[in-house]
């Protein structure tokens, strides 16, 4: 049962491929994510391969990749006390280029004191995040 979620949709005229690629490049996330100090992989982009990530005003948080289909999405699980952050990355191509769908879904026993104390920072970075991935795979930046 879900306790607390944010959800976000962008269309971008990015081509899906670079969209994917700037996603498993976890190391640049922090180009993208302002919430996002540094991130690492330990690992390849594939189900069940481990993380670390500081969050910005936070501590180190060890995250694992689950349920990734190349090109098309892949959920990043942080596990906290009695508590877990489901954060999903959806794509697919339009007319446009591609249509991205972000979603942070926040569930246990202790989801609604996350909800309070980290739900809206999570949900006011949601759309400027994506509009900053979106633009820089659009322009093909490094």
């Amino acid at each position: 049962m879900v306790m607390w979620h944010a959800e976000h949709t962008l269309d971008t005229s990015a081509d899906p491929q670079e969209v994917w690629r700037r996603l498993e490049e976890v190391s640049t996330w922090p180009e993208w994510d302002a919430g996002v100090a540094w991130a690492e992989l330990a690992g390849p982009f594939k189900d069940g391969t481990q993380g670390r990530m500081k969050v910005r005003g936070e501590g180190t948080l060890t995250f694992r990749l689950a349920r990734v289909k190349v090109n098309q999405s892949f959920t990043a699980l942080v596990r906290l006390p009695l508590a877990v952050v489901r954060h999903t990355h959806d794509q697919e191509p339009s007319t446009m280029g591609t249509r991205m769908t972000h979603r942070i879904e926040i569930t246990g026993l202790l989801s609604w004191l996350y909800a309070m104390t980290r739900g809206r920072k999570l949900r006011e970075n949601l759309a400027p995040s994506m509009r900053c991935l979106a633009r820089m795979a659009s322009s093909g930046r490094s």
